[in-house]
């Protein structure tokens, strides 16, 4: 199944900040990957750890899961990736976001370059994948168009009961609510996104659950700063070497899997406390990243 964006669609993509549907591969295949998810979640083993959400799902479980390693290796989310940002693509994480039947779980307008310091937003892209369906009931994403352009913007803390985000990090800005644009997907349909695209989601508000996993693909040109930081090599050649390699899993949880993803989890909460500081200094202003405009 090909996931080949056209004309059109990428200039859809750099016109608005973002552009779905995408075909990523057929609703039997996403169901697949959906019930890998689920049968861990229900597994005694999943109960061993206090908050799965933040210690396996949200930033690098294809460092642990077979599964979850086949997504980010999956043909047809990288033909849509490489579209984007070129042949050549490093997976610097990856996260399965969930919410529960009737959950009050939430996510406020924010950036995702806001704590990710990746120094190029032309060479990155954020693939949405459905494992269940989207609407706005279920609490799907609701993008901003054209935010991009804004650069970036001066986001502050305000944690609350209910927020997804690691603090609450949101958007200190007014926007356009009326102009956000639902995301609306089947199983294996996708969504992509840059860097810079303001996006938000509600509640879910019915039955079922609402399962998404999300990649974030970089080119080998993009850096890391202000911190070091590690990627997995899905395709093509990297060429730059900003990042150190991360191994793919032989089973979910060997001990090497469990090895490696503890490093990069311990990477990623220092670039991510490291960049908060940043942004909460009185004298930050918003900028332009290269790229953003």
């Amino acid at each position: 199944m090909s996931a080949r964006l056209d004309a059109a669609a990428l200039a859809a993509y750099r016109r608005d900040g973002f552009y779905f549907p995408v075909t990523a591969m057929s609703a039997d295949e996403a169901a697949t990957y959906r019930a890998a998810f689920e049968a861990f979640d229900r597994s005694p083993k999943r109960r061993k750890h206090a908050d799965p959400l933040r210690e396996l799902y949200l930033f690098k479980p294809h460092l642990l899961f077979t599964w979850a390693d086949a997504l980010v290796h999956h043909p047809g989310v990288l033909d849509a990736a490489e579209d984007v940002i070129g042949p050549d693509i490093l997976c610097w994480s990856a996260g399965v976001f969930t919410k529960p039947p009737r959950s009050a779980s939430f996510v406020s307008w924010h950036q995702d370059a806001t704590r990710y310091g990746l120094d190029d937003w032309d060479g990155v892209v954020r693939v949405w994948l459905a494992l269940t369906p989207t609407s706005r009931a279920n609490g799907t994403m609701q993008f901003a168009a054209g935010s991009h352009r804004l650069g970036q913007v001066r986001h502050v803390d305000r944690p609350r009961p209910g927020e997804m985000l690691y603090e609450g990090e949101t958007i200190d800005a007014e926007l356009d609510e009326a102009a956000a644009v639902d995301v609306v997907l089947v199983p294996g349909q996708a969504s992509l996104r840059g860097l810079g695209t303001a996006h938000r989601s509600g509640p879910n508000t019915t039955a079922a659950p609402r399962i998404n996993f999300v990649m974030t693909f970089v080119a080998p040109r993009v850096g890391q700063v202000p911190e070091p930081d590690s990627a997995m090599l899905v395709r093509g050649r990297d060429t730059h070497r900003h990042f150190a390699p991360e191994p793919r899993p032989a089973a979910d949880f060997a001990p090497q899997a469990v090895a490696a993803h503890r490093q990069a989890m311990a990477l990623r909460r220092r670039t991510f406390r490291v960049l908060g500081e940043v942004q909460r200094r009185p004298d930050h202003n918003s900028e332009k990243r290269r790229g953003a405009a």
